[in-house]
């Protein structure tokens, strides 16, 4: 193992074309440019790390890596690794002037992340089945196209991104951890079917929501402060937790479309908003309790009636006779001032890194 306290350190790297040990950088004052273009492979870990003066960072030749971090380096604004195209963990974290980053076509990862960063934009991204995905606070980013995977065997979290992220999942079937969208302006998981954990939507910009494979969501399923207009899960019969569906200002009715195919639900129901309609044609059981408030046409009486499976209901609906003439007003209001509401929500979203 090397760790990096000189120039002359980092020449006995460069003179290597493998590396089968680890090679930490941390914390090395003075050096603005960190240049290794010999280095084909490192098997182990290649740590970059508080090194407040650096800016500029190339590994020209390097294609595979057991790991590669590079964190909390506060003036670094280019990442060149024109080759890499395998690695088991990818860490960009906390590089805040970081706005280019370069790498071939990722192939092969257990773990990408890229985090805190201004990056504009990323590479290819070809690796079908990887571990965990998590794209987190990249202002610069509005796209991000994740077409390649299949299925991951760990967490997906996408949260806090450029304004107008759109965002393309459109080959996932299978995740294997939990799933997290949020602050994007589309979104394309047409294809999932199956998740292992938490399915989360939270404070997205698109207006139709739809999730037409998905059968299963082993956790929870959570909606909260979209903007959503029209939700759809058609196949969706089993959730292993709880649903919640809370504060999306624009969805109205959870109409016999909405989860026409939904059975049992172990946990607990929380709706709140503004509702005119709640149907669940094939709900059969809640074992948790169900918990109703808003403003709206429905009243208790009708949303129990709706959710009759459940055993235990809190309701707190405020019924509002002339609520369609009222919203009509509001819903005018509101369109002009999509970007307003959207920053609102925005300042209030908190993403836990690591799924």
């Amino acid at each position: 193992n090397v760790k990096v306290k000189s120039q002359a350190d980092i020449n006995t790297v460069n003179a290597c074309e493998k590396f089968e040990a680890d090679v930490t950088i941390d914390g090395v004052s003075g050096i603005g440019a960190l240049s290794i273009d010999s280095l084909q492979e490192i098997t182990g870990q290649l740590v970059i790390q508080n090194m407040y003066d650096l800016q500029t960072v190339s590994f020209g030749s390097l294609t595979t890596a057991g790991s590669l971090k590079i964190l909390n380096n506060t003036n670094v604004y280019k990442v060149d690794l024109p080759k890499l195209s395998s690695v088991d963990d990818f860490q960009v974290i906390v590089n805040p002037n970081l706005k280019e980053l370069s790498y071939a076509n990722i192939t092969s990862s257990k773990n990408f992340q890229i985090i805190g960063t201004h990056v504009g934009s990323l590479g290819l991204f070809a690796d079908s089945e990887p571990g965990n995905i998590e794209i987190l606070s990249n202002t610069g980013l509005t796209a991000l196209d994740f077409s390649a995977v299949k299925k991951t065997s760990g967490y997906i979290n996408i949260a806090n991104n450029g304004k107008g992220t759109n965002v393309t999942f459109s080959s996932l079937t299978e995740v294997g951890g939990n799933i997290s969208f949020a602050d994007t302006s589309a979104l394309d998981i047409s294809k999932l079917s199956s998740v292992s954990d938490d399915f989360s939507l939270y404070t997205n910009s698109f207006k139709n929501l739809s999730v037409p494979a998905l059968t299963s969501a082993e956790k929870s399923v959570t909606l909260s402060g979209n903007s959503f207009e029209a939700i759809s899960f058609p196949k969706l019969s089993d959730i292993g937790s709880s649903l919640n569906i809370v504060n999306n200002t624009k969805f109205a009715s959870i109409s016999k479309d909405t989860f026409p195919k939904l059975k049992s639900i172990p946990g607990s129901i929380v709706i709140e908003g503004s509702f005119d309609n709640i149907t669940f044609p094939s709900l059969s059981t809640v074992d948790g309790q169900v918990s109703l408030s808003g403003r709206g046409k429905l009243s208790c009486k009708e949303a129990e009636s709706a959710l009759s499976a459940a055993d235990n209901i809190d309701c707190s609906l405020e019924t509002v006779e002339d609520s369609s003439d009222s919203d009509s007003e509001t819903g005018d209001e509101t369109d002009g001032s999509d970007s307003d509401t959207s920053a609102a929500s925005h300042t209030t979203f908190m993403a836990v890194v690591g799924g």
